[in-house]
This record gives C-alpha cells, structure tokens and sequence, in this order.
C-alpha cells in the first residue's frame, strides 16, 4: 500500500504541469461493496435509498450523485458481492461534507440500510476523468461499465500518462466510441491488500456497444494498430450502472 500512496502523491504533485494545457476532471468516490440481508432483494434496497434521496435533498450542502452497480460479467469466485454502492462529488472536500451531513442526521436511515444489507466498510478514492463521455448522464438512467485493475509496466510512471492518454483518445475518436474513461486511485480506507495502482473504469450505452469495442480490440490487435500500453491490467469485469442520484456540480 506504501507504494501506492507514493503513486498518487507523485500523480498529484505532477499532474498540474502534465496536463497544463489540457482540461482534466478531479472529484472524489465512495463505495460499499454489499450484499443483500437473508430474505431481502434489490426492491428492498431501492425501498431505503427512496429515503436516503429525500435525505439527500433536504440536508445535502454539496452536489453529490450516485449509481449502483450489479454484475452482468463476473465471476464470482473473484468478487461475491450483490451490488456496488458509489457516490461522487467533485472534491474530496465536497465528500467531507456530505459525510458530515449524513453523520448528523441519518441515522434512521443507516438502521434501514443495515436490516436489507450487509456491506463490507467503505472507502473513498480520487476519480481522475480520462475522457468525458459524449453522452449526458441521465436521471435514473442505465448505462454499462467495465472495471479493471491497473499497474504500471516497468519503467512506466504517472509522467507518461498524458502523451499515452492523447493517443488513445485519439484510437477511441477514430473508432467512434462515445463513452467515457475514469481512473480511480484508492484513497482513505482501500484495503492494505491492494497491490495495483488504480482502477480503469469505461462507461458504455449498452451491452451491444460494449461488445463492438470488444470487437474493434480484436481487429486492431490482428492489424498490429492498437497504441502502446503503459500498464497492465486484469480481465475486465461488466456491470451494469443505474443512477439513483443526479446532482451536476455548477461551473465556476
């Protein structure tokens, strides 16, 4: 873990001047990794985050939008879990206050929570925006996401991500994908067993769209026309990504 906080202290230090002529995205992400309770399903969840909306309405002093995620392709063996819980905010700050807002009032909600779940902690990381999706997100909307593990290849660092990145867009531009790109460097309470630098994340309107880039990977493998890979990665996992809170931050 000692080597990941390194990783990201670096990313942060240089990813000012890295990227000073480009616009990048930095906001913050917390996740549950949970289960359903003996009995329970996903209705029972959607029941709680009902009230866990309003909550959010009414006592929420920073935008905060959130999705669940549930496996379309996974094996279980790897990951055990019923659904994924992430929320977003666009600082690490902004998640601090939200956080503090929950602490102060939503309890009730938390003893509703624990009676249909059975979550694993939770953890925040920084959420570095790759590449901006082109289409908007939705209110309540679905949309697919493939997740991987990500390290470094040796003699590659955070230094060579922002050539590499302008060159896979450009792959990606060529090849019409729409989605977006996210990396997720763990932060305060990631599991000390985590030995990758960061999470991959691509988003995807749907199974069929992500199946094509699947397909396109294959071709430009076959023709030799895939650009460089700085990293190394785990076979990708598919979830599906529907949102249950939609707050967009204002520009300043």
């Amino acid at each position: 873990m000692k080597k990941i906080y390194i990783t990201i202290m670096l990313f942060l230090s240089a990813i000012s001047s890295l990227y000073a002529d480009d616009h990048i995205e930095f906001g913050a992400m917390e996740g549950l990794q949970c289960n359903f309770a003996d009995g329970k399903d996903m209705g029972d969840v959607m029941k709680v985050i009902s009230d866990w909306n309003d909550f959010g309405d009414d006592n929420f002093t920073a935008p905060y939008s959130a999705w669940i995620f549930t496996p379309v392709y996974r094996t279980n063996s790897d990951f055990d879990f019923d659904f994924m819980f992430l929320g977003f905010t666009s600082s690490m700050q902004e998640m601090g206050r939200v956080q503090d807002n929950w602490q102060a009032g939503g309890s009730k909600i938390e003893e509703k929570w624990s009676k249909v779940t059975n979550c694993s902690g939770q953890s925040m990381s920084l959420n570095v925006e790759v590449r901006a999706p082109q289409v908007a997100w939705e209110e309540d909307g679905i949309t697919y996401a493939s997740v991987r593990t990500c390290s470094f290849n040796d003699g590659k660092s955070v230094s060579d991500l922002p050539a590499n990145d302008k060159v896979w867009n450009k792959y990606l531009d060529d090849y019409g994908y729409q989605g977006g790109i996210w990396r997720w460097w763990p932060e305060t309470g990631s599991a000390t067993t985590f030995t990758h630098d960061y999470w991959n994340v691509a988003s995807f309107g749907s199974v069929e769209e992500y199946g094509a880039g699947r397909d396109a990977r294959l071709k430009a493998m076959m023709a030799d026309t895939r650009p460089e890979e700085i990293h190394n990665c785990d076979m990708p996992r598919l979830y599906k990504s529907t949102n249950i809170r939609l707050e967009v931050a204002e520009e300043g």
